[in-house]
């Protein structure tokens, strides 16, 4: 994992997603622009950098990340957006 320091903004409503996963996630490249996957879907890679937020780690993908401003819902699959709506 990368040692360069690495400073985003994660939403609140992010930050809540990210706590109530059972695993660790992931920001990975894709040809929708970076989204976010369980790291069983997507494992981390030794370039990634990691974000700590509670007890959950974020690896953000070392192509992505000097791209990235923000952790925020654009990043969540749609599946995931559609789970979220009642």
């Amino acid at each position: 994992m990368s040692d360069k320091p690495l400073s985003l903004k994660i939403t609140a409503e992010m930050e809540k997603y990210i706590l109530a996963r059972s695993t660790d996630l992931r920001v990975a490249t894709t040809c929708e622009g970076p989204l976010m996957f369980s790291v069983r879907i997507s494992p981390p890679k030794a370039s990634d950098h990691v974000i700590l937020v509670g007890e959950r780690k974020v690896y953000v993908s070392a192509v992505q990340a000097p791209f990235i401003k923000a952790i925020d819902d654009k990043m969540l699959p749609r599946c995931a957006l559609e789970k979220k709506r009642p």
